[in-house]
């Protein structure tokens, strides 16, 4: 089998940076509230797992970290158009800050629906996403991310955590196959 090229789109530096810019805005946010008890990062898995590693080791607050596992994707480079959530059990977040951790804004669809189902089962004091990579021109559902690292045009990209089924979740930066 002939190795996959990939083209370098956002270089390890530049998520580097990206990052801590996120980061010093969410510092600044969370620095205006009364904050009583730690932040519950929610970080959806698997994709994210590399930029809420990076990011929270710069989030100046207390956290709480939780994780959940749901998609529309499946190993396709497209939503399928149904969520699948086969890790979605947290603990009771009442009342609480929540900032939620994406690796991609697309459709909409999977942040759409967890940030309803965290409404609805929880009533948190506040919600937050941040994201990673946002790709406005594919969205279905009408989400906004409150923190975004990059603004991406309608390209299938891998590394730093995301991946095509299951490969190239390894690499430090986000790129293109060839």
């Amino acid at each position: 089998m002939k190795a996959k090229k990939i083209k370098v789109v956002y270089s390890e530096l530049k998520i580097k940076k990206a990052v801590s810019s996120l980061a010093k805005k969410i510092n600044n946010d969370y620095s205006k509230k009364k904050i009583t008890k730690p932040i519950v990062v929610i970080s959806v898995l698997k994709g994210a797992f590399m930029f809420t590693s990076d990011l929270i080791k710069r989030i100046e607050h207390p956290l709480q970290i939780e994780f959940v596992r749901i998609s529309s994707y499946g190993s396709k480079e497209v939503s399928s158009g149904k969520i699948d959530a086969p890790m979605l059990t947290l603990p009771d977040l009442s009342g609480r800050d929540i900032l939620i951790i994406e690796d991609i804004i697309d459709s909409g669809r999977t942040i759409g629906f967890l940030k309803e189902y965290i409404v609805t089962q929880y009533k948190p004091k506040s919600l937050r996403v941040a994201c990673l990579l946002n790709k406005d021109e594919r969205r279905e559902v009408n989400v906004k991310a409150d923190y975004v690292g990059f603004n991406v045009g309608n390209y299938f990209l891998v590394g730093y955590g995301l991946d095509t089924a299951e490969k190239f979740r390894h690499l430090p930066f986000l790129g293109v196959e060839l």
